[in-house]
């Protein structure tokens, strides 16, 4: 086969069908500014001149807040365990955020809670790296009678990216929670 010399690229305006291998000739019509990262998010294929706008997915999440918006008051139609006055079966409320298989990786407490909504900030922020795996957030009551697990809400801060807002709502069991957080790059 003969060896044609030419432009290659059919967004040009001397594209040679012909052409085998591209000689650099291209020329045209209008250069057009833009992101040429094939990785990044905003890529665009037709630019010719990269314009410096490449965006990219984040990396890490940082939760500063968990804040419970709702939660069942009672443990099956029963009060929670009496706080260690006697005087009030309100639950004293912690969290537990555990991170795939179980790793401890924040926690908090908040006694005597009856009314919402319950804002964590104590051992918070915390940067999440791998943001393909679940996270849990753990409710407990701690009182006079031990920890009883009121409930849980998971994610997987992926499934909330391309939202790219500043709050995460998750819900599960009469549990309501909003989590304040920073994507970062």
């Amino acid at each position: 086969p003969t060896k044609v010399e030419g432009c290659m690229d059919t967004l040009a305006i001397n594209y040679d069908p012909t052409a085998t291998e591209d000689d650099g000739s291209c020329v045209y019509a209008q250069d057009v500014e833009g992101c040429m990262d094939s990785i990044a998010v905003n890529y665009n294929p037709l630019a010719t001149i990269d314009d410096g706008s490449c965006e990219y997915l984040p990396t890490q999440l940082k939760l500063s807040s968990i804040t419970i918006n709702a939660m069942p008051m009672t443990n099956n139609g029963a009060t929670w365990d009496w706080d260690i006055t006697g005087l009030t079966s309100d639950p004293d409320v912690f969290y537990v955020l555990k991170q795939g298989g179980g790793d401890i990786v924040s926690s908090s407490s908040q006694d005597n809670i009856s009314t919402f909504p319950i804002s964590f900030t104590e051992n918070l922020p915390y940067t999440i790296n791998n943001l393909s795996q679940e996270y849990t957030i753990y409710l407990y009551d701690s009182d006079v009678g031990g920890e009883e697990l009121m409930g849980s809400c998971s994610f997987i801060p992926n499934d909330f990216i391309t939202d790219a807002g500043s709050g995460i709502n998750i819900t599960n069991d009469g549990i309501d929670m909003t989590l304040a957080i920073e994507w970062i790059q």
